[in-house]
């Protein structure tokens, strides 16, 4: 033998490091025999890469993933991690209008603050937990590789005559002075699917062998859920976001690259009757307090956008569709859903005034209406009286040195005005207006802007989702099951006979000897031989 190949003594020529010769049967490590004697018949004596290379980097790097314990160790800190993102809701589960460092420091206290600074709450896109899936995966694959191929290669290519020490060395044997016809145990044995070979005096039935193969089916559909859950990464594959809508706005929907549009028709709010079980069995006294939602539902059109394909042009909505969006009731179209997130009402809309003269206390012109989104500059109440819109803070934070109003936010949900009452013949008078507050910025204004009424703007949040890798992960999952199944439940069976100089029987099996064991009892009581002999039966018995 040398470094490139073993030669064993029956001829045949063998890669390096095989320890049963792959066409008798023969030991050709006795040393190894007596200390892993498991793991000849595990690989049937085949050559394993991790265990016959360890020379360059690349043979140090496979050895490290191909170790059970590697796998094993990856897949707890997988385990952990995701445990970790399950503490607290992830980002994706919070209100959509809620800011996430405020709710998860007001709702969960400091825990929620570092969670949150630690990047938690996005666990399962960080970046650390895609390397750990990868390497997973990569482990799983090396695993599989480095243990798979050589037993694939091993099955593939057994030979019927085996070596007598390769018998005696199984768990169930046995050997007699009679002879039996082999064509005649060939019938009896296909009758219980095994399948035979007969070469001269020797005899291999098997069955089951996929049973060997189970537990790189299961590799196989871990690799594809991992592969799956990957993808979810890729926006051409999984898109999860949002968009808000104000009733009348249309907009691209996120994740289509301006291909699709939708236009938020109407808001549909629905509660119970007061009167109704629902509202009236509560903990609450007040009935009033007690109202339950009936139904929230969002109306929309849809639209495809025919200048998607002109970079900076104003799109062309063309109408594709009408339709609405309830809880639990998405709308559908191209592999996109669109769901009922939330609401809002807190933005208003539009604000209703009127002129007050101060002598008289009497209301003086018209009422008049301003639109906070786009408001008008003048608003004309009557004849000789016009009231102008000097400055506008949708979101009033404070007044600057140079007196115009500054906002927080272009959102109008706290809106402060600075108007001008202009009269013919009558010096322009100037006051500021706050929800609840007003205030005379000139001196000694013959008339007061008072607030009458207002609308709000009904908002709507809808999640939008893309996910075309559920066919891969249930694929994935079902390869899983399968070969958990055939792991589990199939034997791989195989019996061998030799006939040369007596009757020798030998038989292994992956697991259930005490089935196989009946099984070859049953058939030698047909021939009249004695029953075959269990090693381990035999070491407890001495025991």
């Amino acid at each position: 033998m040398n470094e490139k190949q073993i030669v064993c003594t029956c001829g045949h020529v063998n890669p390096p490091g095989t320890q049963l010769c792959q066409n008798c049967g023969r030991l050709i490590n006795d040393d190894y025999d007596k200390k892993k004697t498991t793991d000849i018949m595990r690989y049937d004596g085949s050559a394993v890469r991790s265990k016959t290379k360890n020379r360059t980097l690349i043979d140090k790097i496979w050895i490290f993933f191909s170790s059970v314990k590697t796998g094993v160790t990856l897949l707890v800190l997988t385990v952990i991690g995701a445990a970790i993102g399950s503490i607290l809701p992830q980002q994706y589960f919070i209100p959509l209008n809620e800011d996430p460092a405020t709710f998860y420091s007001e709702k969960y206290g400091s825990i929620g603050y570092l969670y949150y600074k630690l990047g938690f709450d996005n666990l399962y896109t960080s970046w650390w937990f895609l390397i750990l899936l990868a390497l997973v995966a990569f482990s799983i694959i090396a695993a599989s590789i480095d243990r798979g191929v050589p037993l694939f290669k091993s099955l593939r290519s057994q030979t019927v005559k085996k070596h007598p020490s390769f018998l005696k060395r199984q768990r169930l044997t046995l050997t007699d002075s009679k002879t039996v016809a082999l064509e005649d145990v060939k019938a009896t044995l296909e009758k219980k699917r095994y399948k035979v070979k007969i070469e001269g005096s020797s005899l291999l039935a098997e069955k089951g062998r996929i049973s060997r193969y189970g537990p790189y089916i299961n590799h196989l559909g871990l690799i594809i859920l991992l592969a799956g859950s990957m993808l979810r990464f890729i926006p051409a594959f999984y898109y999860d976001g949002s968009i808000a809508l104000k009733e009348g706005d249309t907009k691209s929907v996120p994740g289509t690259n301006k291909h699709y549009y939708i236009r938020h028709d109407k808001f549909i709010f629905e509660q119970y009757d007061q009167t109704a079980q629902s509202n009236t069995v509560s903990m609450k006294a007040d009935a009033s307090e007690n109202m339950i939602a009936k139904n929230y539902e969002t109306k929309l059109t849809l639209f495809t956008n025919g200048n998607k394909n002109i970079p900076g042009a104003e799109p062309a909505l063309n109408e594709l569709r009408k339709g609405s969006i309830r809880v639990n009731h998405p709308f559908k179209f191209d592999h996109f859903e669109l769901y009922q997130n939330s609401f809002d009402q807190s933005q208003l809309k539009e604000m209703t005034f009127k002129l007050i003269n101060n002598k008289t206390g009497q209301e003086t012109g018209k009422q008049f209406t301003v639109n906070l989104d786009e408001p008008a500059s003048d608003y004309k109440i009557a004849n000789n009286l016009s009231i102008h819109l000097r400055n506008y803070a949708p979101d009033f934070d404070k007044v600057e040195a140079n007196g115009t109003l500054s906002t927080k936010s272009p959102n109008t949900i706290n809106p402060a005005f600075v108007f001008e009452v202009a009269e013919k013949g009558r010096k322009p008078e100037f006051s500021m207006l706050k929800i609840r507050s007003s205030q005379d910025i000139s001196q000694g204004n013959d008339y007061s802007i008072k607030f009458v009424s207002a609308t709000n703007h009904i908002l709507t949040f809808l999640t939008v989702k893309k996910d075309l890798t559920l066919p891969i992960l249930f694929a994935g999952f079902t390869i899983f099951l399968l070969g958990l199944f055939i792991g589990s439940y199939i034997n791989h069976r195989r019996i061998w006979i030799n006939q040369e100089n007596g009757f020798k029987l030998a038989a292994h099996t992956n697991k259930n000897y005490f089935g196989l064991k009946n099984e070859i009892n049953s058939l030698l009581e047909t021939y009249h031989l004695p029953e075959v002999k269990d090693k381990n039966d035999e070491s407890e018995d001495q025991s």
